[in-house]
């Protein structure tokens, strides 16, 4: 009698079978890379991000920005939220400053760790909008800091933000900075001062436009709204005449060739768990720069980078 052979493999598959089991079991191809060669201009927006603009209603401060140096981002949040950043603000402040010197106002920066609710700043998509539309994809969180201004704080002096950059300033803006307003912004109240047009210089102030502040004009827009200007953008402060106080969120993103002013290399993977990916972008984690590993470690990254800088 001879024995029947039981099937131990694709040998013993008929062509069909093995045709099925090879397209159950085969790898989706690799999405295609798409390498990009050429540099947008400034404001030459793709269809994806005009598309997120106009859903984000930020088409007048793109403008704005484009024309003048600044604009506004109006009702970036809804009047709870902004109580809930007005009192948070406040409360770690207050953490930073001694008790009698509170009087004379008070801050504090390194914010992203201290309270989720500047996650929510910082990914609120109007101002991720206006940031890449200025600063490009990937670009980064440079800087979370608050200020408090009581009635008698004094001015700060006329600068531009890419203060660590040479003039003549690129034609690409490197920063954009927001300005949370928690209160009213006004010029008695101690709000900022613009020159506008002034980023068509392309140069810091000089020591005389420090001083004469030629051309300067009170920012004004209600709590909950953002002041924002590019890098390039001649700006001070008023000193406040009014009673009260004035509490301000000041949040910078910079181009991802950039390192930022505050380091969050600390907040390690287990504080990232379950948060969202463009949080990761925002803290360089998806970029192959300013790593301890060296640039060949990434692979994929090096390209992704290399594409974001011409975005």
């Amino acid at each position: 009698m001879i024995p029947v052979r039981a099937k131990t493999g694709v040998e013993d598959m008929s062509e069909a079978e093995a045709l099925e089991e090879q397209e159950a079991n085969a790898q989706p191809p690799p999405p295609k890379f798409e390498k990009i060669f050429k540099t947008r201009a400034p404001f030459d927006l793709g269809d994806e991000l005009q598309a997120r603009v106009e859903t984000n209603e930020v088409a007048d401060t793109i403008e704005e920005l484009e024309e003048n140096g600044y604009g506004y981002v109006r009702r970036a949040g809804t009047p709870e939220f902004n109580a809930r950043l007005r009192e948070t603000i406040v409360r770690i402040a207050h953490e930073n400053t001694p008790e009698d010197r509170r009087a004379l106002g008070g801050g504090a920066n390194m914010l992203l760790h201290k309270d989720p609710i500047f996650e929510e700043v910082i990914l609120n998509p109007k101002l991720m909008t206006v940031a890449e539309v200025m600063c490009g994809k990937g670009a980064m969180i440079s800087q979370i800091a608050a200020s408090i201004r009581p009635k008698g704080a004094s001015a700060i002096g006329l600068h531009a933000d890419q203060n660590w950059t040479p003039a003549p300033f690129p034609v690409h803006n490197q920063l954009v900075t927001f300005c949370w307003a928690c209160d009213e912004f006004n010029e008695a109240n101690g709000s900022t001062k613009v020159v506008p047009k002034s980023h068509l210089q392309r140069r810091h102030p000089t020591e005389q436009e420090t001083r004469e502040e030629p051309g300067a004009v009170a920012t004004e827009c209600a709590p909950g709204d953002c002041v924002v200007w590019d890098g390039s953008t001649w700006h001070a402060n008023y000193p406040r005449t009014a009673d009260g106080e004035r509490v301000v969120l000041h949040v910078t993103y910079s181009r991802l060739a950039l390192r930022p002013v505050e380091c969050y290399d600390f907040l390690d993977e287990e504080w990232l768990e379950g948060k969202p990916y463009e949080l990761r972008v925002l803290l360089g984690r998806e970029d192959f720069l300013n790593t301890p590993e060296g640039a060949f470690h990434h692979g994929m990254k090096i390209l992704t980078t290399m594409n974001w800088a011409k975005c």
